[in-house]
């Protein structure tokens, strides 16, 4: 029974853990440096479509977003302007609308964003907060030729003006922090490029061993080791010997028990 009672406790606590590891996702760490950028696919934010990610900062400045039209009308910029996030994007050459946060993100904690595309519409969710703003177009769809881009943009996009619809963004510095759980629709897209970004923790060789899942979880890597028939922080320590580490150590207890009674009763 009290091996039971320790083995459903384990499993408990698995469970919970499984749990943080999915809701945090992949991680990268954005170090600010010049030239620096990640590449997604392009993100079909034409008409009702969402991305959103998590991030901790203590930087008041940076490019978080950006994608466009190459260099036509249409473009969506993220940045972090004086610690609060600044959204601002346009559609048919139309003047750029803009919402700027109230929740300032440069706090060195955690802070869940949201973009949600509907047509002439975009909400930007920070936190609890929700703003929004529509842009005054002629037409409701945006057209978007670009990958996203996150962290800033590559220096050849820098150096021609003319395939920047947002010709400011390329004043913009890169940003400086943590982006972690990015999703798009609900899925996670694969970073397909990328310079000066310190990705998972986790790809660095033999941080969990025997097949365990490496995760990110407060910026350390943790090991999900549930289905590999291994405990420890790195899943390196066998089932069996700890279950016969716990067998030893309940006859070690019962010996003892045994021989107090025998005391006492003499």
């Amino acid at each position: 029974m009290s091996f039971s009672m320790r083995n459903g406790a384990h499993l408990i606590w698995i469970g919970l853990l499984v749990c943080c590891l999915v809701d945090m996702g992949a991680s990268m760490e954005f170090t600010g440096a010049e030239g620096q950028w990640a590449r997604f696919p392009m993100w079909n934010a034409c008409c009702e479509s969402e991305m959103s990610f998590n991030m901790k900062t203590k930087s008041a400045h940076g490019l978080l977003v950006y994608f466009d039209d190459e260099g036509f009308c249409d473009f969506l910029e993220l940045l972090i302007h004086n610690g609060r996030l600044s959204l601002r994007f346009s559609i048919f050459c139309a003047e750029p609308a803009t919402v700027l946060s109230d929740t300032a993100v440069n706090d060195s904690r955690w802070h869940a964003v949201t973009l949600r595309r509907n047509f002439k519409n975009t909400t930007l969710v920070v936190d609890e907060e929700i703003k929004w703003v529509e842009v005054k177009s002629k037409r409701r769809d945006m057209t978007v030729f670009t990958p996203l881009f996150l962290g800033g943009i590559p220096p050849e996009l820098r150096s021609v003006a003319l395939r920047l619809t947002s010709s400011a963004i390329k004043d913009q510095v890169p940003y400086k922090g943590w982006i972690t759980n990015l999703r798009v629709n609900g899925s996670e897209p694969p970073l397909i490029g990328s310079e000066g970004i310190n990705s998972d923790i986790c790809e660095a060789d033999h941080i969990c061993l025997n097949g365990g899942v490496c995760s990110i979880v407060n910026d350390a890597p943790i090991c999900d080791c549930s289905e590999t028939g291994f405990q420890g922080k790195d899943c390196s320590e066998g089932l069996a010997h700890l279950m016969m580490g716990d067998q030893e150590r309940e006859e070690s207890r019962l010996a003892s028990t045994s021989c107090a009674k025998k005391q006492n009763t003499s």
